[in-house]
């Protein structure tokens, strides 16, 4: 299978990603992502990117990759996003 292709990112303020073997890292942004298989069927999904090792990488190529969550600190403010939708 060839590599996935980001076709679009977004930031992805106020997630973690979550893995088996360490403590969640905080998620770069969410990357739109094309996947072609061996029959030339292409398929895209969302799927978290995170600064792993220096580098920023898809989180779920890892077999620790649990999921995402919202991170529950002080930075993100749910209220904040609802005034922002608000206004829009």
């Amino acid at each position: 299978m060839a590599d996935p292709k980001v076709l679009q990112i977004i930031p992805a303020s106020g997630w973690n990603a979550l893995f088996e073997d360490e403590d969640s890292v905080p998620v770069v942004c969410f990357a739109l992502v094309q996947d072609v298989d061996e029959d030339g069927n292409a398929t895209t999904a969302v799927r978290p990117m995170a600064c792993i090792d220096d580098v920023i990488e898809l989180c779920d190529e890892y077999d620790s990759y649990l999921g995402v969550a919202r991170d529950d600190s002080d930075e993100y403010d749910e209220e904040d996003e609802e005034e922002d939708d608000e206004e829009e």
